[in-house]
Order: structure tokens, then C-alpha cells, then sequence
């Protein structure tokens, strides 16, 4: 496993939390107040409508749009009973509110810690895939099958790898306290109702990425670096020589070369090591990524040097992936390759560095032009959403109308109305880089829509308008009438 550093600042009411792995950055997460992650939240709800045709069930949980709940999750958890509307439902949220979307629930409640996942509706027990070990494994189930009630069920994390039985049936014992505190206050509040809240982020992050040997977390506050030694002594986990209390006079991030890399997270461009580069598009339905030799001309042969720029490439995505918490589907193109062992060569190393994404990410194929296909879960908002919004000049577009357009349009809008404007006063309200362009370039054009009629235009600038629009005040007899274009 590669050397893991967590950078963790905290300032006012924000945490900043940066993993790097062998000093490159590959996760970055942010909470503050106004875009607080729910996900793992526990709700007593209240089902609001069933759609049978979307084979889904809507919850009120008392947000402003209701969430969406599987049927078969109610099914499971309900063992077979048919939900009605107005019934009380402990549910959990697995996926935040996207666009329009409610965020997205299940009745398979999960209760996480350090070592395990306490399962109540389940009676499997799993162990993570990253434990290799076949004899650890069977280890590991055992001692679950030992210590786990009747009728519940866990999945067995990394970090409890070597972890004594003591240890992992303190942690049931603590999980199980969880479970029937949610239980009692199902019982005694009114829905909808929170029941459960996750761990702060500092504690979360420790949790579930924190492994002395491979891991050192440095914080810069008194507060949070206080509360995560707390949390280790607490769970018996060594920390002494790798938790550390930054004092610098530097920011943290800077100190660590975090903010430089953070940069990447918002381009649209990112360029790889040789001077090729990736460009990440975000259309409604999908991400796509497309991947360009860029400056790289290379010595050797053509095929090699596609070869190798597609590697850099492959790398880099998915770290883009982590990064930026991209989820949903992704269409990457790679760069044309002839040999079809390149191509295999690639989708494998692809899929070995898509394997250190703690999220659920599958390869679908190679399509016919050429395409990867990846799906990867998607549970919170990008991250890119922290740093950017839509541009308010082109509404997200990442276009905006020509000065040329602009002014035909304002032509078109003075044939159509010519005859209703003889006699007015008309003042044109425009940008002022709009304005400049007009004043050099379509006086000529202006004087001759209006020749020989009895109007009188003028045009004056405004700052605060949006660079595409163009608000026209007529006056007509002590009439005055307000348009937009």
C-alpha cells in the first residue's frame, strides 16, 4: 500500500481535509454549513406516494423534495409486506439530492465503524476484497459469525485486518448501542424525524482511511487534532509518532503542495507529464474525457508513443475520478491504438488504478468506435461544485453569443416592430463591450433600419446587464414600455 498523509485544516465553521498517497494528491473533501454531506443519515419518514411503474417508493424525510426508496429495499427489509401511503419508515440515505432529484434511500441500514459495518437487516457476513489473504478472510468471518446477534449481518473492513477478537466484538457491542438508540427514537419521535447524524468529517476520515502503518495525519487545529486523538485512544488504535499538530506560519495546504493541485480539480484541461493532456466535459446525462497527444511528438514510432500517452492518460483519470468525485457514467476516449495487445495492455492497467477508488467504479467495455465505457457510484455532489458554479454571462453553457449575432438580433427586432415605433423614444440599455462593438461597427447598420421613419434611438451602457441581453425602454406619449432581447 502506498504511503497515505491526510492534511486536515479547519477553519471557523469549514473542514478541509487533502489525502495524498506517495505525495500526490487523490482525495479532497469539504464540509461546511451550508453543504453539509447527509449521506449515511438515519430518518424516520413518512411515505408520501408509491410508484409502482418506477418501481420506487417516495419518503418524506422533511426536506424540501422527498427521497426515493427502491421497492425491493422496502421488500427486503419488510420481508415481502406491500408498503401503504402515510406509513412510518426507518430509512438511510445512500446518494445526496442531485439537480432535482431527492436524495436517494434504502431500508438496508448500515451502521459503520472502524472495523466492521453492522448490518441489522442482513444475516451475510462479507469481507472486503482489498484483504487478500485467504486465511485472514476465513479468520475474519469466523469471528464475526461469533460475535454478531441472530439475524444480523456485517461486512468486515480493511483496516481489521490482524485485529484481535477483543477488539472487533467492542466495536459490535458499541455498534449494537447504535442500532437500539436509532430504534428508541423511531419509537418516540414524530416523522419525519432525524435519528441518526454521521461523525463529523474529521472523524470520518480518520475511520475509515487511517492505517498506522501506511498512514500520518497532520491538522491544523488545536480542536480537531484534539477530537481525532480522542477517537484513537478511544478505539485503541496507535497514533503516537503519526498524528501531528501543524504549527506553521503557512497555511497547511501550501505547506504540503496541496493547493497547487487542488487547481486541477476545477480545469476543464489537465495536462499529463509528457505534454499530452485530458479534457473532462459534463453534459446532463454523463461525463466524457477525451485524450490528446497534445505536445508530445516522442522519438519512437507512432503506435509506442500513442501507447504510452494513453497510460499517462489512463493514470490520470482515474485520479481525476477520486479527485473530483465524479460519478455516474463516463465515456472516455482514448487515442487510437492499431495493436490489440495495447489495447488489452491498457484496459488492464486502467482497471488496476481504478482498484485504489474506494468507491464502487466498473469497466464496461471497449465500444465499437474505439470508446471506455466506466459507471462509477455516485453518492455526493462533485467536489468540482465547491469551487465553481454556472457562468452567469452563459449560464453554464461555456458559450456565449457573438457580438455580430447580438446586433442582428437587434436589427430583426426593429424590422419586425418598425411601424409600432414610429414617433417613440427608444433608448437600448446594452453591455458596454456590446456597446463598444455597436458604436463601431453597426452604426451604419442601425441608421439604416430606421431611415425614413420618425424614430429616435439612442444607446446607452449598463454594467450590470448580462453581456447577451439588450433591455429596450420605449416612450410614447407619456407611455413607457420596458423589453428585453
Amino acid at each position: 500500500m502506498e504511503k497515505r498523509t491526510i492534511i486536515l485544516s479547519k477553519r471557523h465553521n469549514e473542514v478541509k481535509v487533502a489525502v495524498l498517497e506517495d505525495n500526490e494528491l487523490v482525495e479532497y473533501y469539504a464540509e461546511r454549513e451550508d453543504l453539509n454531506n447527509i449521506v449515511g443519515y438515519i430518518f424516520k419518514g413518512r411515505i408520501s406516494a408509491i410508484r409502482r411503474e418506477l418501481q420506487g417508493i417516495f419518503v418524506d424525510i422533511g426536506g424540501n423534495i422527498d427521497g426515493f426508496l427502491p421497492l425491493s429495499d422496502y421488500h427486503f427489509a419488510r420481508k415481502g409486506k406491500e408498503p401503504k401511503v402515510g406509513e412510518e419508515v426507518i430509512v438511510q440515505i445512500t446518494k445526496e439530492p442531485y439537480g432535482t432529484k431527492g436524495p436517494r434511500l434504502t431500508m438496508v441500514i448500515t451502521i459503520p465503524g472502524r472495523y466492521m459495518v453492522l448490518m441489522p437487516y442482513v444475516q451475510s457476513v462479507g469481507v472486503s476484497k482489498k484483504i487478500e489473504d485467504k486465511r485472514e478472510r476465513r479468520r475474519l468471518q469466523s469471528l464475526s459469525r461469533k460475535i454478531l446477534p441472530r439475524g444480523m449481518g456485517a461486512i468486515i473492513r480493511t483496516s481489521a485486518t490482524g485485529v484481535e477478537q477483543t477488539k472487533l466484538k467492542k466495536e459490535m457491542q458499541t455498534l449494537l448501542k447504535e442500532w437500539k438508540d436509532v430504534q428508541k427514537k423511531f419509537d418516540s419521535e414524530r416523522a419525519p424525524a432525524l435519528l441518526k447524524s454521521e461523525e463529523q468529517l474529521e472523524i470520518k476520515i480518520t475511520r475509515d482511511l487511517y492505517i498506522p502503518e501506511f498512514s500520518e495525519i497532520h491538522v491544523d487545529s488545536k480542536d480537531s487534532y484534539n477530537r481525532i486523538i480522542h477517537y484513537l485512544k478511544e478505539k485503541n488504535i496507535p497514533y503516537k509518532g503519526k498524528v501531528f499538530f501543524y504549527k506553521g506560519e503557512k497555511h497547511i495546504f501550501e505547506s504540503f503542495g496541496v493547493l497547487k493541485s487542488l487547481d486541477k480539480i476545477y480545469r476543464r484541461k489537465v495536462w499529463l507529464k509528457n505534454g499530452g493532456y485530458i479534457v473532462i466535459d459534463q453534459t446532463e446525462a454523463m461525463h466524457v474525457i477525451d485524450v490528446n497527444s497534445g505536445k508530445y511528438s516522442g522519438k519512437k514510432n507512432q503506435e509506442q508513443m500513442v501507447f504510452e500517452t494513453n497510460l499517462l492518460a489512463a493514470k490520470e483519470i482515474a485520479r481525476q475520478l477520486r479527485l473530483r468525485d465524479i460519478g455516474g457514467i463516463i465515456v472516455i476516449d482514448f487515442i487510437d491504438m492499431t495493436d490489440e495487445r495495447n489495447r488489452e495492455k491498457l484496459l488492464k492497467r486502467f482497471g488496476e488504478y481504478l482498484k485504489r477508488d474506494r468507491t464502487k467504479v466498473e469497466v464496461i467495455d471497449i465500444t465499437g468506435l474505439g470508446l471506455v465505457e466506466v459507471t462509477r457510484e455516485r453518492i455526493r455532489r462533485s467536489v468540482s461544485l465547491m469551487f465553481i458554479e454556472p457562468c452567469p454571462v452563459c449560464s453554464g453553457k461555456g458559450t456565449i453569443f457573438s457580438k455580430p449575432y447580438l446586433l442582428s438580433l437587434l436589427e430583426s427586432y426593429i424590422e419586425k416592430n418598425r411601424d409600432e415605433l414610429v414617433g417613440q423614444s427608444v433608448t437600448c440599455f446594452v453591455h458596454p463591450i456590446l456597446l463598444e462593438y455597436i458604436e463601431e461597427k453597426g452604426k451604419e447598420r442601425i441608421s439604416s433600419a430606421i431611415h425614413g421613419r420618425r424614430i429616435h434611438m439612442k444607446f446607452e451602457p449598463d454594467p450590470s446587464l448580462p453581456y447577451e441581453k439588450i433591455k429596450i425602454v420605449r416612450v410614447f406619449k407619456d407611455r413607457v414600455v420596458e423589453e428585453e432581447i
